[in-house]
């Protein structure tokens, strides 16, 4: 049988990611596994898309699996010229096709075999699971072909507790989000007060060394800060050169590369594209392109302003994120650099990580009037609200608290709020807004 696994190799490392650091989107997987036809896993390059589905089949044992891979040119010439009839000869229950977005032709041939074989009634169709890490040529297809017939899910670059080695969603942030009120924040803090000096320790060091270099799984593997570095810049060179080649009409790719960095420079900020042309000296269009590439290929995410009180004045332009904060500093060309904006991307990486994770999946906003009344973050959800203000700093007092404050006071629907810092203790601030340490909030539950 092929061997698929997608190990992370080098010298002294000879065993699966996976072994080590549980993903927590794997339930997830296997549950739609259960329940779905077509499931499509997408994320960036490397964040170990094939290693998840690889780790998924064993727990599927009994349906045995045909594993064809698209990064294979012979493979992606076969299927070019025939592929109906190659999908209908495949008889296991289970398929992968990984690396799809090399092949976008094999849409329209996996929608009529899905459709042809669910009306024969007496025949139960195949799962087909499929990889790939390019929106633009993902997507579209996607919409057009397979709207109604495939569920989607992202795989980010490793979380917090999934770096820690237990995985596990972090029960904390979950049961604020679901309960926000005083009786959860005394359960939490008693939990925190239990935490054991060493388990603390080591949830503060892996804290640290999350923020420093990120969660790409070959990162967090190697030992020496050289090849991390080495690694990175390795990503972005290849990431430059031939993934954003192969997505889009780039003409320049030095142009491009210098946007990548100015734009890393303003993470965590309100995006101005004019400002980004002038200072490029290119046109507003050209920025726009490559901010859109940035996004369809996983390395950048837009959030946009959350608009409640209709008789308000808000900003109306997006802030701009990267998905990885040690590929932002690979981009800044500094490993070491700190800074709060860089502090709130990590924040938001993190963010995003979890709520793919919750039942009803909430929506990500940052608030900010035209007076400059800012929130970092913003969760909602239906009629549920939770601001969420983020500080650098190991201190968190009153003032931190003041904009969370006036936001609670408009909006019924916020009846908490909580400031995320990199202090050691819950700390209440204001009526029903506390101040909760990184490490505490976004890891699972253990002590």
């Amino acid at each position: 049988m092929q061997n698929y696994l997608e190990i992370l190799h080098f010298e002294c490392y000879n065993y699966s990611i996976m072994s080590l650091f549980p993903r927590n989107i794997s339930p997830i997987l296997i549950k739609k596994l259960e329940q779905e036809r077509i499931i499509t896993v997408t994320g960036a390059r490397q964040t170990g898309k094939t290693t998840l589905c690889d780790s998924i089949v064993p727990q599927f044992s009994h349906l045995p699996h045909t594993y064809i891979s698209f990064d294979d040119p012979d493979e992606r010439l076969r299927f070019s010229q025939a592929p109906v009839m190659l999908l209908e000869k495949i008889s296991t229950p289970l398929v992968i096709l990984d690396e799809v977005q090399k092949a976008p032709f094999i849409f329209d041939p996996l929608k009529h075999v899905v459709d042809n074989v669910a009306r024969k009634k007496q025949i139960r169709p195949p799962v087909f699971l499929v990889t790939g890490s390019s929106q633009l040529r993902l997507m579209p297809k996607i919409k057009e072909t397979l709207a109604g017939r495939v569920s989607l899910l992202e795989v980010w670059p490793f979380s917090l507790s999934e770096m820690n080695g237990t995985g596990g969603i972090p029960v904390s942030l979950t049961e604020l989000w679901e309960k926000p009120s005083r009786e959860t924040m005394e359960n939490f803090k008693e939990y925190s007060l239990a935490v054991t000096p060493d388990a603390k320790r080591k949830k503060v060091s892996t804290r640290d060394e999350h923020q420093k270099w990120g969660g790409y799984p070959s990162v967090i593997l190697r030992k020496e800060e050289t090849e991390k570095i080495s690694w990175l810049k390795d990503y972005r060179k290849t990431y430059t050169e031939r993934d954003v080649s192969d997505a889009g009409d780039i003409r320049n790719i030095d142009d491009f590369a210098l946007a990548q960095k100015i734009l890393a420079s303003r993470a965590a900020q309100i995006l101005s594209y004019s400002e980004v042309a002038r200072e490029l000296g290119i046109s507003l269009n050209t920025v726009k392109r490559y901010v859109t590439l940035l996004g369809i290929t996983f390395q950048t995410v837009t959030v946009h302003p959350y608009h409640g009180n209709i008789g308000k004045r808000y900003v109306k332009s997006p802030k701009l994120f990267f998905s990885d904060v040690g590929l932002l500093k690979a981009t800044l060309g500094n490993p070491a650099l700190e800074s709060g904006n860089i502090y709130e991307n990590w924040v938001f990486t993190e963010l995003m990580k979890w709520k793919q994770l919750q039942p009803i999946e909430p929506e990500l906003f940052f608030y900010r009037t035209a007076s400059g009344t800012e929130i970092d973050f913003i969760l909602s959800a239906g009629d549920k609200l939770l601001p969420i203000e983020v500080k650098s700093s190991r201190r968190a007092d009153y003032s931190d608290g003041k904009s969370i404050e006036n936001f609670m006071n408009e909006e019924k629907n916020a009846p908490a709020g909580i400031v995320i810092y990199r202090g050691d203790e819950i700390v209440q601030i204001r009526k029903n807004i506390w101040a909760i340490p990184d490490w505490l909030i976004f890891n699972p539950g253990d002590r």
